[in-house]
């Protein structure tokens, strides 16, 4: 048996296929990169919530934009919102540098809005629609995820799970730094 070519094939076809999921099973999605950083960000139109207005991400080139995917039963999306809103009022309403937009997916239009007041969220809030469209364009994992697209349309930094202060803080200061060279 143990000198059959056919055993050790057997063998190896086995200890390859342990090996592969041995390693799937120690890589975070977190860290795994998107495929999509540093490539154009797939553009999208989205419908404000509550409200008529629609918006292309198209439309704000040579504006960065800070996209978060989220929902209302997330509850990591709970932890991040102060964050997010706090990125809002600073850098877009307080600078106009960077358009905040958040995109709710799996979620009812009601919920959405409950959860934007409860959390007091007053930047641009959409859903994704029911085939979850923009979120597969994007190859979400879940929610949240936050994509930091800069002023030429290009991902450059994307984030999964919730973000924290230094980390908006970070990228948001990578991203607006060419914005910054060029008013000098």
């Amino acid at each position: 048996m143990w000198k059959s070519w056919k055993f050790w094939l057997v063998m190896s076809g086995v200890v390859t296929v342990v090996g592969v999921l041995a390693y799937g099973f120690t890589v975070n999605p977190k860290f795994v990169k998107s495929p999509l950083l540093n490539g154009p960000a797939p553009n999208f139109t989205i419908t404000r919530l509550g409200g008529g207005e629609t918006l292309t991400l198209s439309e704000l080139k040579g504006t960065p934009v800070l996209l978060n995917f989220w929902a209302s039963w997330c509850l990591a999306c709970r932890d991040e919102a102060h964050v997010l809103q706090a990125a809002h009022k600073l850098y877009e309403e307080g600078q106009g540098r960077l358009r905040v937009l958040g995109i709710a997916i799996q979620d009812t239009p009601e919920k959405s809005m409950a959860f934007a007041r409860a959390f007091g969220k007053t930047y641009f809030l959409a859903l994704d629609n029911v085939a979850g469209d923009i979120s597969l364009s994007y190859g979400l994992y879940g929610v949240p995820e936050t994509f930091f697209i800069d002023a030429q349309g290009i991902i450059r930094f994307k984030h999964v799970g919730a973000v924290t202060p230094q980390l908006v803080r970070n990228n948001l200061a990578t991203l607006l730094a060419p914005n910054d060279e060029g008013k000098q």
